[in-house]
């Protein structure tokens, strides 16, 4: 049984739980000027966030997606970087990256240095003794509701091929009938829901929805 004190994290860490939710707005500087989230209100957007700039988990990643950031352009996504660092770290931090490694950031990075944002997200864990974020990926759709969200500790860098995949299934199964199953990448066939087969207790629904349907 669960003590008081835990009784209360799990409420809070179920409250914090946004996946179907709508998202809440802001509006911020970034590094391309201010930037509103309901502005992309009919897009796809991964909002992200990493712990700080210039150290060295984060600049991975953040080439990582430089790297990769054409794959999500052709998506339709619209990436939006945040951390509690100034906008004037951000900037100082994206052109040593670029003269460094030859890349351009093409996407804004939000400063977050109230943290409302990081903290209305839920990407700052309220019982740490920091004010780091952690690895925070939420991935919003076109009628601003949150679809998935994917956390990693500070000391783990994010897999891009990963949010490239839950990207690619959520904009494929949106709105639709179809269900990516386990180790689903993109190319593969999609499954149908099981919802109706259960609810009409028919037998074998396991073994009908397994079978791979056709996408033409």
């Amino acid at each position: 049984m669960l003590q008081p004190d835990d009784q209360a994290k799990s409420q809070d860490i179920a409250y914090r739980s946004l996946v179907g939710s709508p998202v809440i707005d802001f509006a911020a500087r970034s590094t391309m000027g201010e930037v509103r989230l309901s502005a992309f209100a009919g897009r796809w957007v991964l909002l992200f966030c990493h712990p700080a700039d210039f150290t060295p988990v984060c600049t991975s990643e953040f080439v990582a997606l430089a790297q990769e950031q054409d794959k999500f352009a052709e998506m339709d996504v619209q990436l939006l970087g945040l951390s509690v660092d100034s906008v004037y770290s951000h900037m100082g931090w994206i052109e040593w990256i670029e003269t460094k490694f030859n890349l351009s950031v093409n996407f804004p990075v939000i400063e977050d240095v109230s943290m409302d944002i990081a903290r209305a997200y839920g990407m700052i864990d309220a019982y740490s003794d920091t004010t780091s974020t952690v690895r925070a990926c939420l991935f919003i759709d076109p009628a601003q509701k949150v679809q998935a969200l994917i956390h990693y500790p500070m000391h783990i860098g994010r897999s891009v091929d990963e949010l490239l995949r839950v990207q690619r299934a959520l904009i494929d199964t949106y709105q639709t009938a179809n269900v990516a199953p386990a180790n689903w990448c993109p190319g593969d066939d999609f499954m149908q829901s099981a919802a109706d087969s259960v609810s009409g207790g028919t037998k074998g629904w396991l073994q009908r929805v397994m079978r791979p349907i056709d996408k033409s």
